[in-house]
């Protein structure tokens, strides 16, 4: 089998063109879009069951609060 120079055994890897990256993104974009109206979705069934009490603390809330406590507790020492 005679090698033809003009033939390569490399495999070229192609970019993704700006149109590709696009179609991409509102992919995602709409996939996030989804999962944002399922929560919606979520939201409103546990506000019926529970007649709009929620006892569910989210972990970032408890964390900022946290936080800000710190940064009340570091100014009020600063200040003389």
């Amino acid at each position: 089998m005679g090698d033809n120079p003009n033939q390569s055994n490399t495999l070229e890897i192609e970019e993704l063109s700006a149109e590709d990256l696009a179609i991409i993104a509102s992919g995602l974009a709409a996939l996030g879009e989804f999962f944002a109206f399922l929560s919606l979705i979520k939201a409103r069934e546990v506000t019926r069951e529970t007649g709009g009490v929620n006892e569910i603390i989210p972990t970032l809330l408890i964390q900022s609060r946290k936080k800000a406590l710190k940064r009340k507790s570091r100014s009020a020492r600063s200040r003389p």
